[in-house]
C-alpha cells in the first residue's frame, strides 16, 4: 500500500513550459542581442537546478548571479498567465489526500514560487510539506530528501511513490529505491536510460489513480 506520494513540480503538477519559454526568450532579448532561443531546449532547463539552465544558455556571461536573480523577477509575470495545471491534476490530488496518502513536494524551484503555485490553484492544503532549493538537501538526483521523508513517516520503500516528469525525478526515486512514477504529459531528454527501472509510465492523471486505486485497493 502506497502511504507517500512525493511529486515534482514543473511538468508534473503545473505545465510551466511555456513560463520558462517566455522568461527564457526575454532574457535571450536583453542580453544575448537577441539570439534565437529554441523553444525546444525546455525539455532540457525543465527538471535540473536553476543553475544548469543559466551555465548552459549564459555559458559565457561573467555574472551569473545577477542571471538567476533577473529569471527570478522576470518569470513571475508568466505565471499569472501563462501558467496552468495538468488535466486532472487536482482532481487527482484531492483524490490521494482525501484516501489518507501524505503529499509532499520535491522540486528545484523556490519556497516561494512553489507556494504561490499551490495556493494559485487552490493546492496548497493537499500538502504536508514542501521540500524546495531553499531546503538543505541537495538537489535530485540525490535521493537524501526522500530519505528525509521516509524517515520522518516511517515507512518502507514498497510504501512510497516518487511522481516526476524528468530524469532527474525518475533517478531520484530509483536512487532511493522506492516506487517511481514517470509522466509523460510532456516530452523530456534522456529518459531511455531508466525508462525500465520506473514503475510507472503514466500519459495522464488518470493513469496515475488508476495505478494507486489497484495498488491501495480503492475505488
Amino acid at each position: 500500500m502506497i502511504k507517500l506520494m512525493i511529486f515534482d513540480m514543473d511538468g508534473t503538477i503545473i505545465d510551466s513550459d511555456k513560463v520558462l519559454v517566455n522568461t527564457w526568450t526575454e532574457l535571450f532579448n536583453l542580453y544575448k542581442n537577441g539570439e534565437y532561443f529554441d523553444p525546444n531546449k525546455i525539455a532540457e532547463y525543465s527538471g535540473p537546478p536553476l543553475s544548469y539552465a543559466i551555465n548552459d544558455a549564459f555559458k559565457d556571461y561573467e555574472d551569473k548571479e545577477f542571471i538567476r536573480k533577473e529569471y527570478r523577477s522576470r518569470t513571475k509575470k508568466y505565471y499569472d498567465t501563462d501558467l496552468s495545471l495538468f488535466n486532472h491534476a487536482k482532481k487527482a490530488l484531492k483524490f490521494f489526500h482525501d484516501n489518507n496518502i501524505k503529499l509532499c513536494v520535491l522540486t528545484a524551484k523556490n519556497t516561494e514560487m512553489t507556494t504561490y503555485c499551490l495556493k494559485k490553484f487552490h493546492l496548497f492544503s493537499y500538502f504536508d510539506e514542501l521540500i524546495t532549493c531553499d531546503s538543505k538537501f541537495d538537489p535530485k538526483p540525490c535521493p537524501d530528501a526522500i530519505f528525509y521523508l521516509k524517515d520522518k513517516c516511517k515507512l518502507n520503500n514498497d510504501e512510497i511513490m516518487m511522481v516526476g516528469d524528468t530524469y532527474y525525478d525518475a533517478l531520484a526515486g530509483i536512487n532511493a529505491g522506492v516506487l517511481t512514477s514517470l509522466m509523460t504529459m510532456r516530452y523530456r531528454v534522456n529518459l531511455e536510460p531508466i525508462l525500465d527501472k520506473v514503475t510507472l509510465k503514466a500519459k495522464s492523471y488518470d493513469d496515475l489513480v488508476s495505478f494507486i486505486k489497484l495498488t491501495n485497493n480503492l475505488k
